[in-house]
């Protein structure tokens, strides 16, 4: 999925929302939306620790003992939104 199509998809859903998203590799996750930012990371130095560059992704929050994370958007078919 392009970034174009995913600030399509997730436009119209709040913050917050659940959300389904099905994955190329055929996951199909119940998340929570938490940003409507697909934007990719660019690469950060601190003193001893290099983050490096990181691709276009969706951010959510799975189950309590996930807490937020990023689903890369070039692993993602489509995305539904499921209830509020």
């Amino acid at each position: 999925m392009t970034k174009e199509e995913a600030k399509e998809a997730i436009k119209d859903i709040p913050i917050g929302a659940k959300i389904q998203v099905i994955q190329k590799s055929g996951n199909i996750m119940d998340v929570r939306l938490s940003s409507h930012e697909v934007s990719e990371t660019d690469e950060k130095q601190y003193e001893t620790l290099t983050v490096p560059e990181l691709p276009p992704a969706l951010l959510v929050h799975g189950h309590i003992r996930q807490g937020n994370y990023r689903v890369e958007l070039e692993d993602i078919v489509r995305i539904a939104w499921i209830e509020e």
